[in-house]
């Protein structure tokens, strides 16, 4: 089992940038929407190459890029799926923003995903009625509250998955033990923790924990680690353990750097045999080996 998502998962190729390109028959219109009411800086814009015309928006730099393009006489494009949208994670002016949007008539509408409204985001429609989710700056730990989850933990699987790829294996122990979520200030699951003691409650194994991308690197990870220790230390546990793949090198350090020490490599775990796919890659390494970290407390 694993119990971190990968900072960054990917195959030996190295990207510079993404582009995601959308045909639209109302260029000039949707470019000014993001352009002069959503703000995004407009990187380049071309006219008539090849019939085709566009505006490319930086997202927010260039390494991610939003294109809207048109070929000249052809046909409308298909109306957006509900669940089409571009979103947004603001690190600021996010009720500026909304502001703005609301003063050029811009009204907001519900999106059919529960999700963004539990997050706080709003969301619009753009002039040929593509969603654009507005998400509010998150501020690290002291942003989102810690609290023991004791539903229905089928609830909140999504979280596990970030951190496990083995579908029998989380089958297996994801009712283990105790969970921990943290929560943002609007009530939304960003991450989970799961910790089980052995059979003596001398040592309490970290099974399984995830934080969601945009909130990865804040503190809250820390946070729920800090949880779990004050939660075995009240329980009279001396011993933290966890296990992670040897490929996680951003692993590697999150748990050092939360006082962690490695004590043993078993090689071979993440295999098809276990569940996992033939060939998973975390930051150009290929994952087959688990490294244990262990912490006295």
């Amino acid at each position: 089992m694993s119990v971190g998502a990968p900072e960054s998962v990917a195959a030996e190729l190295r990207v510079g940038a993404a582009r995601f390109a959308r045909a639209t028959a109302r260029l000039e219109e949707c470019a000014v929407f993001y352009r002069e009411i959503v703000g995004l800086a407009q990187l380049f814009a071309f006219s008539d190459h090849a019939g085709y015309s566009g505006f490319v928006f930086g997202l927010p730099g260039q390494s991610a890029q939003l294109e809207l393009v048109r070929l000249h006489g052809a046909p409308t494009p298909p109306p957006a799926d509900p669940e089409h949208a571009v979103v947004l994670y603001l690190r600021g002016g996010f009720e500026a923003l909304r502001t703005r949007l609301a003063d050029h008539g811009v009204g907001e509408v519900v999106p059919d995903n529960p999700y963004w409204v539990a997050a706080g985001a709003f969301a619009v429609l753009d002039p040929e009625g593509w969603m654009l989710i507005v998400v509010p700056p998150g501020e690290g730990a002291g942003a989102v509250r810690i609290e023991e989850f004791t539903g229905d933990r089928a609830e909140i699987a999504w979280s596990f998955r970030m951190a496990e790829d083995s579908e029998p294996l989380l089958a297996g122990y994801i009712g283990r033990g105790r969970v921990w979520v943290a929560r943002n200030a609007s009530g939304a699951v960003v991450g989970h923790i799961q910790a089980a003691a052995d059979a003596d409650g001398s040592t309490w194994e970290i099974v399984n924990t995830a934080v969601v991308h945009a909130l990865r690197g804040t503190g809250v990870g820390r946070a729920m680690i800090d949880t779990v220790v004050a939660a075995a230390t009240a329980a009279g546990a001396r011993r933290l353990e966890l296990a992670t793949a040897t490929a996680d090198v951003g692993n590697l350090r999150f748990y050092q750097r939360c006082g962690f020490r490695m004590t043993r490599v078993v090689p071979d775990v993440f295999t098809a045999a276990a569940g996992y796919s033939d060939l998973v890659m975390v930051d150009g390494i290929r994952m087959l080996d688990q490294v244990w970290f262990a912490r006295e407390l």
